[in-house]
């Protein structure tokens, strides 16, 4: 039997009989990260596929490039695979508003399929941004018949970006906003496919917006 690699394709092919057999290697999942820098401004960025608008935006007094975030309309990653096991997001939140409360409930979190078909509210394994309230945050799983309650100061984060860590290991998944652990729970079903989903608000009042960016993954 001869035995020759293929290094382009990192795909091994055995002789045996006059037949070539393959055997293709499975390629790793990568990181995804972005931070819209690459799209110019009023474009739709492929990396992101939604039941509704997709703009890329500069809000006023803000560094940078975001997505803004449409009233009744989630957006998902455009990939193919599920996150894994275990793994690492990040991203920023900015709410521009004259009081938080202009901006009603927002909900991320994951779910077990890619499809952007419709809007979402506190699907899968949710966090729920209660503006309305100023300083309510839900997380939970209703599959679980899990929620809880907690507290963050949401009105200080009006008109600047608040920073945003989902770490999951397994059925596990910890949540931080600017560096304040809320939660660390089970709301994960052992072999759950997990794929991230923003929903934005049902209603925005008084000219407030909503926006996304800097999206960072560590697998």
């Amino acid at each position: 039997m001869e035995m020759i690699r293929y290094t382009k394709t990192l795909t091994i092919f055995a002789f045996l009989g006059g037949i070539f057999f393959s055997k293709p290697t499975q390629a790793q999942d990568k990181p995804f990260n972005e931070d819209f820098s690459s799209y110019q401004l009023g474009a739709s960025p492929s990396s992101i596929k939604t039941n509704g608008a997709a703009i890329v935006a500069h809000p006023t007094g803000q560094e940078g490039k975001w997505l803004e975030v449409k009233n009744q309309a989630t957006y998902k990653l455009n990939r193919l695979k599920p996150f894994p096991a275990n793994f690492t997001l990040e991203f920023d939140v900015l709410a521009v508003a004259e009081e938080i409360k202009d901006i009603a409930p927002v909900c991320f979190g994951f779910v077990k399929d890619n499809a952007a078909r419709e809007h979402l509210s506190n699907a899968g394994a949710f966090v729920q941004l209660h503006y309305r309230d100023a300083d309510a945050v839900n997380i939970g799983n209703y599959e679980l018949k899990k929620e809880t309650g907690t507290t963050f100061d949401l009105a200080s984060t009006t008109n600047k970006p608040v920073h945003v860590k989902l770490v999951v290991n397994g059925t596990q998944m910890a949540v931080y906003l600017d560096d304040t652990k809320l939660a660390e729970t089970e709301l994960f079903t052992p072999k759950a496919a997990k794929y991230f989903y923003f929903s934005g608000p049902w209603q925005y009042d008084k000219g407030s917006k909503l926006f996304i960016s800097n999206f960072k993954t560590t697998l």
